[in-house]
């Protein structure tokens, strides 16, 4: 009975520990993006020299900020796909391993 503890253990930690299993959904941030934050920021807004979010965790923290301040409500797993999806696209980043 131990032995099949384990073993189901060592396959949760391998699918939690994962980097693609945690890897965000660039169409759905990229329809989320183009849906709901497009109507006031083209691309040129990302190409400013004084862009607030410099690093892929501001780039988090502004997608956060931003759907709370515009009532959106959107989950954990939309954020991320946002941030992604702008943090790719824009800034030219890469998405940190979990």
């Amino acid at each position: 009975m131990r032995r099949w503890i384990y073993i189901a253990l060592l396959i949760c930690l391998a699918i939690a520990t994962d980097p693609l299993a945690h890897s965000a959904d660039l169409e759905r941030g990229k329809l989320l993006h183009d849906n709901h934050c497009r109507m006031c920021h083209d691309s040129v807004a990302y190409k400013r020299s004084s862009a607030a979010a410099t690093d892929y965790a501001l780039v988090r923290a502004q997608v956060v900020r931003w759907q709370s301040n515009t009532g959106l409500r959107w989950s954990e797993e939309d954020v991320d796909n946002v941030t992604a999806y702008l943090a790719q696209t824009y800034y030219k980043l890469t998405q940190p391993t979990k």
